[in-house]
């Protein structure tokens, strides 16, 4: 009961935080900044395209924290938003959830084992072998859904996978096959994973 509360309470505030947002931006005209602002509900987890966004100009001093239309689009929904809510940066997830008959397994990495990833982006799994001196690749394409630092704070994607603010990944979050995933959480657990940058891109 108190999980439903409090989803009913989280859309009240985005609401009541568009309509400040709309009466301001009444009162102010001059200084504005575009961001996105939804056409349709977008449930928790669903991408967010083009068809579910419309660009809105807005007060600059109201409009930090707010996605721009080209921020938002190709982006997943970290909650559920209802229609006409402007979309805040951090409700935007890059990479979304698993697909159906995978889940997500996070390996412990550095800065040279991480390939410097981020969300969105895919890398080739290896599997390191350090008495038989060998490291072969036993998925490729793998796709990135997250990427914590040592803090466990979630690292913002960014462009050429240089990752802001210099903080440095400790975890990546790969979408595995189920049925691989048990062999990859062992190899994890040695921390004997190392990632390469997939050639695909996705």
């Amino acid at each position: 009961m108190s999980r439903k509360v409090g989803i009913v309470v989280s859309l009240a505030l985005a609401l009541i935080f568009t309509l400040l947002i709309v009466s301001a931006a009444g009162k102010e005209s001059r200084d504005t900044v575009r961001v996105a602002r939804t056409t349709a509900f977008i449930p928790v987890g669903e991408e967010v395209t083009a068809d579910k966004l419309e660009a809105v100009e807005v007060p600059r001093k109201l409009g930090a924290g707010l996605a721009s239309p080209e921020e938002a689009r190709g982006k997943f929904a970290a909650v559920s938003l209802v229609k006409g809510q402007f979309v805040p940066a951090e409700a935007l997830d890059a990479a979304g959830a698993p697909r159906p008959g995978h889940v997500e397994v996070f390996v412990p990495v550095d800065v040279s084992s991480s390939a410097m990833v981020l969300p969105g982006q895919a890398v080739n799994v290896h599997i390191v072998n350090k008495d038989a001196g060998q490291a072969p690749v036993v998925l490729e394409n793998v796709r990135v859904l997250h990427v914590v630092g040592r803090q466990g704070e979630s690292l913002p994607q960014a462009k050429e996978g240089i990752v802001p603010g210099g903080s440095e990944p400790a975890a990546v979050g790969l979408e595995v096959p189920g049925d691989r995933a048990p062999g990859l959480v062992a190899a994890a657990s040695r921390k004997a994973v190392y990632l390469t940058r997939s050639k695909s891109g996705l």
